[in-house]
């Protein structure tokens, strides 16, 4: 059930799943359009042992839409809100795409909010393929161009062997909203100017940064890059697109759940 924090940065939706007692507080961060239903393939993986909060991003679902540009710093000064206004202990920040790169900020300002870090298809400075996808992506916001944008985030966010086996895929996703336009550029915004790779050698976190094989978007080397930059990570691949815990949803749950296990913490 949705719930409405307020923090000192506004009020932000969220949900928490999974037992009440467990020991270990999972916080997992969207990408770029995602709000926190996003998650709801591999929740059943994590909150069946974990207290497992999502929320929407600044500029997203119920969260506030506020004026942008948005910076990547700055939404992670959001999460570090959301975490100091649930009182949460020590929590494994997770972070898919845009949501990476706030968990890495997020790592880098504030280490004592964060256990570990899982980074799913994630980069660490944004390279010149990236800021061309990503004003293309702002324009088309800006410009009302809803349907052309979510044509896009489909093509870039999907494998082809996915369209080809799940056909439907194409008219459910055509069909479902678009994310607020204003809210999207200004997050855009944020995703072009995102470079943590100077400060993640200070991250002594433990991290498992996961890399789509088949990522047009956010390429298997720029997670490498990440996960080479942070001393405790461990780099694992993925046979799938941009968005894997959509494409394959039991081996993401499988890896990230046997990564919490591994740190003794199932």
């Amino acid at each position: 059930m949705i719930q409405f924090v307020d923090t000192d940065r506004g009020r932000f939706a969220a949900e928490i799943h999974g037992p009440a007692s467990a020991s270990l507080t999972v916080v997992l961060i969207a990408g770029l359009g995602d709000d926190h239903a996003s998650w709801e393939p591999v929740l059943p993986y994590l909150a069946i042992k974990h207290r497992c909060v999502t929320f929407d991003n600044r500029g997203i679902g119920l969260s506030p839409i506020t004026p942008g540009p948005y910076s990547i710093a700055g939404l992670a000064a959001d999460a570090h809100a959301l975490h100091k206004a649930l009182r949460l202990d020590p929590c494994i920040a997770i972070g898919s795409s845009m949501g990476g790169a706030i968990c890495q900020e997020w790592a880098i300002r504030h280490p004592g909010d964060i256990s570990g870090i899982v980074l799913s298809n994630s980069w660490g400075r944004t390279d010149a393929f990236l800021r061309v996808l990503f004003e293309h992506w702002g324009s088309l916001a800006s410009e009302g161009s809803a349907a052309e944008l979510m044509d896009s985030l489909l093509l870039f966010c999907l494998s082809p062997g996915y369209l080809a086996d799940h056909p439907e895929t194409v008219a459910e996703f055509r069909a479902a909203p678009a994310p607020d336009l204003t809210g999207f550029a200004a997050a855009a915004a944020a995703c072009h100017g995102h470079d943590a790779l100077p400060g993640l050698g200070g991250v002594r976190q433990p991290a498992l940064v996961l890399a789509g094989r088949r990522d047009i978007l956010t390429r298997p080397e720029l997670s490498a890059e990440v996960a080479d930059a942070m001393p405790a990570a461990e780099l694992r691949h993925v046979d799938a697109g941009h968005m894997t815990f959509w494409e394959v949803p039991d081996a993401w749950g499988r890896a990230v759940a046997r990564w919490l296990d591994e740190r003794g913490t199932g």
